[in-house]
């Protein structure tokens, strides 16, 4: 799948791989190929999408939140690369997934492992970055918080 931008993606891949260049801890970025970025950059994008930015749409519509009545903040961007990153660092966790499927503890043998009750919101439950949800934070409208 390519980037289009707007139509699957808030972001082009030209704009991440300068993002990353100036990240630290970015070489698991620079190991994947064209290919999987471009689907990192719209999965992550199509995360974004979920949010209820300020601003209006431009036109009806639309397949993205944005383009909307202002430039996409760079905010915005860095907050896709952010997800991006951590969506390959938390993708295969075991214990995301056992989180997000609603599993409280498991027990094997004689080890077990509980899970803090976690007491965020649906909003907060979409994205795996805590940065991308403090860049966000202020975009948003009204009537739901980040922490």
């Amino acid at each position: 799948m390519t980037i289009e931008l707007y139509k699957n993606s808030l972001i082009t891949l030209e704009d991440a791989e300068l993002y990353f260049e100036e990240r630290y801890d970015s070489d698991k970025w620079f190991e994947l190929d064209e290919a999987n970025k471009q689907k990192l950059l719209i999965t992550a994008s199509k995360k974004m999408n979920a949010f209820d930015f300020v601003g209006n749409p431009l036109t009806e519509n639309q397949p993205m939140v944005f383009p909307r009545d202002y430039d996409l903040p760079q905010d915005i961007k860095d907050a896709v690369c952010e997800e991006a990153i951590e969506l390959i660092n938390k993708s295969n966790d075991i214990h995301i997934k056992n989180q997000s499927n609603n599993i409280s503890s498991i027990s094997l043998g004689v080890g077990s492992i509980s899970y803090a009750n976690q007491s965020l919101s649906h909003e907060e439950r979409k994205l795996f970055s805590s940065t991308a949800k403090y860049l966000i934070n202020k975009w948003l409208k009204k009537g739901f918080v980040l922490g």
